[in-house]
């Protein structure tokens, strides 16, 4: 009896009507390469490239490197510092880039120029948009109630509401420049200077910094004094007219309230 064997099994998978079969040939070896489609990939979508107009639009040109606003930066703190003999903050001694320095400075300050239809905002620094609530291009260029004069040409304790906020001694200064018009010099004038580092949150009296830094309304002493008094006569009531103890959890509550207040007066 002859017997045949399969000296070199193989295992062959190929695709047919979607099913994977396998087989093995006793007399030869059949080698059948079924080669598959290879899937598309996806092409990215390529984004609009946007026309030079376009990209002109969504640009934004910080004060610092504006070539109108550069030069009135440093006029108005050139014009603080020689009126004063100091800089408007530390931070500006001696800075490489002084426009830079001082639309980042932790001090609010803002030009204010006359003009034909009123007073308007020229420059604003970073801290002096974060008082208006408002971004620099909304700010810079919009009508304002500030005046555009200052007696004298200098002020140190100026407090004026704006939209709910209140400027906490505000420093004002005269701004100008020299210029040859008609072939002789001139003094031009450029503007009012303000300068402030707090100003009043007027809906809840916080005091408000640059930074985003918020302190409580400070303390009316008579105010507290009354409270205190108010609170003490709750603390009799209970305890002569009602007869309630010392351990009743009323009469804790009323003695802790009472306590709490006379920690304010006394700080």
């Amino acid at each position: 009896m002859h017997r045949r064997r399969c000296i070199f099994p193989l295992l062959l998978l190929w695709q047919t009507d979607g099913f994977l079969s396998t087989g093995c040939n006793t007399g030869r070896i059949v080698a059948v390469a079924a080669k598959g489609k290879k899937g598309k990939k996806g092409k990215k979508q390529k984004q609009p490239k946007k026309s030079g107009m376009e990209w002109a639009k969504d640009f934004e040109v910080m004060p610092f490197d504006s070539s109108v606003l550069r030069p009135l930066a440093d006029a108005a703190a050139g014009a603080f510092e020689a009126r004063t003999g100091k800089p408007l903050d530390a931070s500006l001694a001696g800075a490489g880039d002084l426009p830079k320095a001082l639309y980042k400075a932790p001090v609010c300050v803002m030009v204010v120029a006359a003009g034909d239809e009123g007073p308007s905002i020229s420059y604003a620094n970073d801290a002096a948009c974060e008082f208006a609530g408002k971004k620099h291009t909304e700010l810079i260029g919009s009508a304002t109630a500030l005046p555009a004069t200052v007696a004298d040409g200098y002020d140190s304790s100026y407090e004026k509401k704006l939209d709910g906020r209140t400027m906490q001694k505000a420093k004002r200064w005269s701004i100008s420049k020299m210029a040859v018009v008609d072939g002789e010099l001139v003094t031009e004038d450029q503007g009012v200077g303000y300068a402030f580092e707090a100003w009043v949150r007027d809906e809840d009296g916080a005091l408000c910094k640059p930074g985003g830094i918020v302190e409580a309304p400070p303390i009316d002493p008579a105010e507290i004094q009354a409270k205190v008094d108010a609170q003490a006569a709750v603390v009799r009531d209970l305890k002569e007219e009602q007869g309630l103890g010392n351990s009743d959890p009323e009469v804790k509550a009323a003695v802790a309230e009472l306590l709490r207040l006379k920690a304010l007066l006394e700080e």
